[in-house]
């Protein structure tokens, strides 16, 4: 994988956390920490899940190997 999809990604989870957590009024650094876990695991959810599905529509037949979202 390229190094420009870790950059994106880190973006993309600081600044949910950052959003995140000015939405929900959370000032502490482990209010702030406990953001950042919740966000990568559903990051972490939602790529699994899309893996999963790709690979379900493989075996099924109904997609190449290989296929990717």
């Amino acid at each position: 994988m390229s190094p420009r999809y870790y950059l994106i990604t880190g973006i993309l989870v600081v600044v949910l956390t950052m959003v995140i957590s000015a939405w929900q009024e959370k000032r502490t650094p482990r209010e702030v920490f406990g953001v950042l876990c919740r966000v990568v695991l559903s990051i972490a959810l939602v790529v699994g899940a899309l893996l999963g599905f790709a690979r379900l529509l493989a075996v099924l037949g109904i997609a190449e190997s290989g296929f990717f979202l």
